[in-house]
């Protein structure tokens, strides 16, 4: 109920849309309804040569040329069909208004949990796969579709189409009608029967279906370590054996299925069997008129399609409810990262950076290995900053927690004298620029990806930030050149020429704090000097700080942080750490000697 209760929340604003739809479901309904009539008309008194009723008799003297017995059933016909053509319409309308209606109700819906999984931390994405949140936000949201095309609306016709038709079959004969009607009480002890399976097979349905989307996204993505490793076969089992659970897992979604549509099946055609017999014999004793057992039995055979659809729309709404708790279940999810009450939007940072004692670790503190301890230093604008410390050192996570995308455990980091958690996420994120070790490269055009921290900057900057990276001249090669578009995460590209183009965004943004983690990683050292000496001037008013194994990087650096086991062990200048003789100092000479 409570899933429900909150599926209202969205509906509700479309009120005036879904009450014209209920209009025309609700007069569909009557043209189904009226349907029996012309047949009992044309029986009785067309054909049989009965005297109508006075309330007939006024409709019919009202009718031109109906006088007649012939003309009467020309008009019983012609009603015929206007009645099938009318509750045809009814029903086209009423779909084509619950699409337009539904489709709605999905892009909303689908709006706020793509919005929701956009705020939510890194820490959130980290512990679920990209596969399953894909179907939560592109095939889960689609549930909020069937609550109405398929449970609410043909649900409560449904309703009231068997309110009326006991009514209208009580008044032919109130026996048969209560006959008739020991179908419901005998429906509803099976819908209790069924109900929980149905819950407990449909969850696991698409628990499972996500699964398998996930590991089937996780091994396209890396389809060059899996051909590289010659691993094909190993990742087909894996696939082949989720693949298998998901069969299991509708076939058991299909059989308590199909086994409750088959016994509610079961119960309405002994029901109608019992009913011919019944009103057979009711005619034969003269009872009921032959017009009258007509309708009372095309009213039968109408019955039992408000029944089944009524059964339709509860099995519908068991899926709703499955369904719908894995869309909660993302909108419900802590977001980590809160904004303080009246945090404030920063302007343009200056770039003065205090990261005052913080620890840090990925998991809850308390319970889990902390990845830096008590570190603090301090970066000024036009001030280049170089971490480096050898593997899990904590230089990375160091960086992260620039951005916000954590918060420390302990201690605070401050810009401009304000921390971070006292101003909007947007606001600090828009003065910071990234460039990661592994960048990533949307599926669009080079210059759309340049000018994705600026879009409004004009191709003429995008290719000066390309220059500047040491990237025009391959992208001057490419087919489209800057209009080229890339393959999904620049698969078209080589490393270094993915690495330029995020240095190339990076400088476009023109943000005061520019973090470059690893940036040239994949390019050979003479180019590396090439993109930096290129960039220098750029860099002389912004707080950089930069992340490099390459120590030849960032021997020019202002101060040089070194990172041991998550601590500062030493800082200072390249020349000063040397002189030190200690962590840096054997670091540098390593790779000196690697070098040679």
């Amino acid at each position: 109920m409570r899933e429900w209760l909150r599926l209202l929340r969205y509906i509700l604003p479309h009120s005036t849309r879904l009450t014209a739809a209920f209009a025309l479901a609700g007069l569909g309904a009557l043209m189904e309804l009226a349907k029996p009539w012309p047949v009992k008309v044309a029986v009785d008194y067309a054909l049989g040569g009965q005297t109508p009723p006075p309330t007939l008799a006024g409709v019919i003297a009202v009718l031109p040329g109906a006088s007649s017995r012939h003309a009467l059933l020309a008009w019983c016909v012609v009603v015929a069909i206007v009645l099938v053509v009318a509750a045809a319409a009814c029903a086209m309308a009423t779909l084509q208004a619950v699409v337009v209606i539904a489709q709605r109700l999905v892009y909303d819906l689908s709006h706020e949990v793509f919005e929701k999984l956009q705020r939510l931390s890194l820490r959130f994405h980290a512990s679920h796969t990209v596969g399953d949140l894909l179907q939560r936000v592109s095939s889960d949201v689609f549930v909020i579709h069937f609550a109405v095309s398929q449970v609410a609306i043909p649900g409560t016709i449904a309703l009231l189409c068997l309110v009326s038709m006991f009514v209208i079959m009580a008044s032919l004969d109130l026996t048969l009608a209560l006959v008739a009607m020991t179908v419901v009480p005998l429906l509803a002890l099976t819908l209790i029967r069924y109900i929980r399976p149905l819950d407990q097979t449909t969850t696991q349905q698409y628990q499972t279906q996500g699964a398998l989307l996930a590991l089937v996204e996780q091994s396209l993505t890396a389809m060059r370590i899996i051909q590289g490793f010659a691993r094909e076969r190993y990742v087909q089992r894996k696939v082949d054996a989720q693949a298998h659970i998901l069969g299991e897992a509708y076939n058991a979604t299909t059989r308590v299925s199909s086994t409750y549509k088959e016994v509610t099946g079961a119960i309405t055609g002994l029901a109608a069997a019992v009913m011919l017999g019944l009103g057979g014999a009711r005619v034969m004793d003269g009872r009921l008129s032959l017009g009258d057992l007509l309708v009372f039995l095309g009213y039968l055979a109408t019955l039992y399609g408000p029944v089944n659809a009524l059964a339709t729309a509860v099995g519908a709404a068991v899926t709703v409810t499955a369904r719908s708790r894995r869309v909660w279940e993302v909108l419900d999810a802590t977001e980590e990262l809160q904004e303080r009450h009246g945090a404030r939007a920063l302007g343009r940072a200056r770039g003065d950076v205090r990261i005052e004692g913080i620890s840090f670790g990925y998991g809850q503190a308390g319970k889990s290995h902390p990845v830096l301890h008590d570190v603090t230093l301090s970066a000024r604008p036009g001030q280049i900053t170089a971490i480096v410390g050898a593997t899990g050192a904590g230089k990375s996570s160091l960086v992260a927690l620039l951005s916000r995308f954590y918060d420390p455990w302990a201690g605070r980091i401050m810009l401009d004298g304000v921390d971070l958690r006292d101003l909007t996420l947007t606001s600090l994120r828009e003065n910071v620029a990234l460039v990661l070790q592994e960048p990533f490269l949307f599926q669009m055009s080079v210059a759309d990806n340049i000018a994705f921290g600026r879009p409004e900057a004009t191709r003429e900057e995008v290719v000066a930030a390309a220059r500047a990276a040491r990237a025009d001249h391959f992208i001057a090669r490419l087919p489209h050149g800057y209009d080229t578009i890339i393959g999904e995460q620049g698969a078209s590209l080589s490393g270094g020429e993915r690495q330029r183009i995020a240095i190339a965004r990076a400088l476009l943004k023109d943000a005061p704090i520019l973090v470059l983690d690893e940036p040239t990683s994949a390019v050979d050292a003479h180019t590396e000097a090439l993109i930096f000496e290129a960039i220098s001037h750029l860099l002389r008013n912004r707080t950089v700080f930069i992340i490099s194994h390459r120590l030849s990087t960032i021997r020019r650096a202002d101060q040089i942080i070194t990172l041991q086991g998550g601590r500062i062990a030493e800082q200072g200048t390249h020349s000063d750490l040397l002189a030190a003789d200690s962590v840096y100092a054997d670091l540098y000479r390593h790779q000196h000697i690697a070098a040679l």
